[in-house]
């Protein structure tokens, strides 16, 4: 019952706010839009110009999509992979409100992730997904989506075909956004790239700089400053950038913004679609409370691999290159199947996360060599789904940044909840992480805390109080720490969650990833632990 009137009560708080307060725009695109203004060696020098410098009329939607004053780096919460800075979004908000001190609040929302191709954008992907999601919840507290700035494409100039497939991927995700929130008007104001990770610039600058949708317009950062990796523009850049976003916006604008304006996020038909829509979701919550409810056995076998970077597996990279081995432990297996970007069940095969972990090079992981022991072990399992769900990057994630609301968690529980509405029962998360928390004395300090408090939340809000949890005890370090994170990690004292040492299996050259024979025998010996602790074999 207390679950039943919890979903009536959440269905209530997603239904479209009638208040219309801020102008609201979308930043999405890679590391320009990201911001990577002042940024040197993976660290920024804290540097905000005047341009950038808090306004108290300008607010950002946060990762826990709340809307909180903005200051820089915009994305600090949202492109968690890597350390970002000064980006164009402050520049152009008080641009704009220098220029029309009327306008009353300006909601910027943060969506940029660094290194990402067009193809990450495509409609279903996590990227995607991501943008939507925070588009709708920026609507639902109360304004008007004004426009979409977009800065992407450098990604795309290293691969001729993706170059030449460029624009016509680009119109598409346009168009689909669009379609998406019913706003087939939407305002979207792209920038032409102004540097490259590849040869083929001018095939993807072509296509920008010619692309003709109705009120889609572009904005040249040609001869913008770049840093000293060529790639990235500076402070003084992004800050020159923001300004030009905020003229052209300025410029097509066909009246001045409105606080009171009908919101143009809204579904056609008015109050009572509105209506149908969050009925709809409340009726898709009690389905998902059902279908990964402890009762619920039917489909798939599906876990959950969620930490950082040796849970998404790098086994076999040298020199961020994966040299394509798979032992026979990790073969692809017609029973065995995972959880892609998009939402969709294919064939697993490795690297399992490389549509996941999508800033780095992947290689071999613990999961195929674990779905394939257990299958070996107990054929009555018949089905294994694997949900790739962990994030590593050149600083790994934390676990701070697993907590409830984060990006990273919010993603594991909206594909945990795919997973099981396609069909099938989760058995168990795997949970991999926590040498990037041996860097600094106080994570490691809190480290036992923010675990335990991520598993219980993660229970909570999958409905499955006594899901099986098996955690890996760290064989490496980022830090100096790493006594008091194994610790933490070996004293942890929840019920249902057990531990597997990792200590003693083979490290790589740089002495922080497990070797492939290593994640072999690591999947091996996490199922033995699953195997050895569930009560039945479930029943199907």
């Amino acid at each position: 019952m207390f679950t039943f009137l919890s979903l009536i009560l959440l269905a209530h708080a997603i239904s479209p706010a009638s208040s219309q307060e801020k102008n609201i725009f979308l930043l999405a695109g890679q590391s320009n839009m990201s911001g990577r203004g002042g940024v040197t060696n993976g660290t920024w020098d804290g540097f905000v110009p005047p341009e950038c410098g808090p306004n108290p009329s300008v607010l950002r939607l946060a990762a826990n999509l709340t809307w909180v004053p903005a200051a820089e780096p915009l994305h600090k919460d949202i492109d968690v992979n890597v350390t970002a800075g000064v980006g164009p979004g402050m520049s152009f908000a008080n641009a704009l409100l220098a220029h029309d001190p009327g306008l009353g609040v300006v909601g910027l929302v943060p969506c940029a992730i660094g290194g990402t191709k067009i193809s990450q954008w495509v409609r279903g992907s996590f990227l995607y997904d991501q943008l939507v999601r925070r588009a709708d919840a920026a609507a639902r507290g109360g304004g008007k989506i004004q426009a979409m700035l977009w800065y992407q494409g450098e990604s795309d100039t290293v691969d001729e075909e993706d170059a030449e497939s460029y624009k016509g991927r680009l119109e598409k995700f346009f168009e689909d956004l669009r379609s998406d929130l019913q706003f087939p008007s939407l305002p979207i104001i792209q920038v032409a790239i102004a540097s490259a990770q590849g040869p083929f610039i001018e095939k993807v600058r072509e296509a920008q700089l010619r692309l003709d949708l109705a009120n889609v317009k572009c904005v040249d950062a040609k001869g913008l400053e770049l840093g000293p990796d060529h790639l990235h523009l500076t402070t003084s850049a992004e800050v020159q950038l923001g300004k030009m976003l905020a003229d052209s916006f300025l410029q097509t604008r066909p009246r001045p913004l409105k606080n009171n304006a009908p919101s143009s996020y809204s579904l056609r038909g008015g109050k009572s679609k509105e209506r149908t829509k969050a009925m709809f979701t409340f009726l898709s919550l009690i389905l998902l409370a059902q279908a990964i409810s402890p009762g619920s056995s039917h489909g798939k076998n599906i876990f959950l691999l969620a930490g950082q970077s040796n849970m998404s597996g790098r086994g076999g990279l040298t020199n961020s290159t994966w040299d394509g081995v798979v032992p026979p432990e990790c073969g692809p297996n017609p029973s065995v199947l995972r959880l892609a970007a998009n939402l969709t069940w294919v064939p697993a095969a490795e690297p399992l996360h490389k549509d996941i972990d999508v800033n780095v090079t992947v290689g071999v992981g613990p999961g195929m060599s674990f779905a394939n022991s257990v299958l070996a072990n107990d054929s009555s399992l018949r089905v294994v789904g694997l949900v790739p769900c962990a994030v590593g990057g050149t600083r790994g994630t934390k676990i701070s940044q697993w907590v409830r609301g984060s990006m990273l968690y919010e993603q594991l529980v909206r594909r945990a909840g795919a997973a099981v509405r396609g069909g099938g029962k989760i058995q168990a998360m795997l949970w991999y992480q926590g040498e990037s928390d041996t860097v600094d004395k106080e994570d490691a300090e809190l480290y036992k805390g923010r675990l335990e408090k991520f598993f219980v939340d993660l229970r909570s809000d999958l409905q499955s109080p006594s899901l099986p949890i098996i955690q890996v005890a760290i064989a490496s370090a980022q830090g100096s720490f790493i006594k008091k994170v194994r610790e933490a990690q070996l004293r942890l004292d929840l019920a249902n969650v057990k531990c597997v040492d990792a200590k003693g299996l083979e490290l790589g050259p740089d002495h922080l990833h497990l070797t492939t024979s290593a994640e072999v025998q690591l999947g091996e010996m996490l199922a033995g632990s699953f195997l050895r602790t569930r009560p039945r074999p479930p029943q199907e």
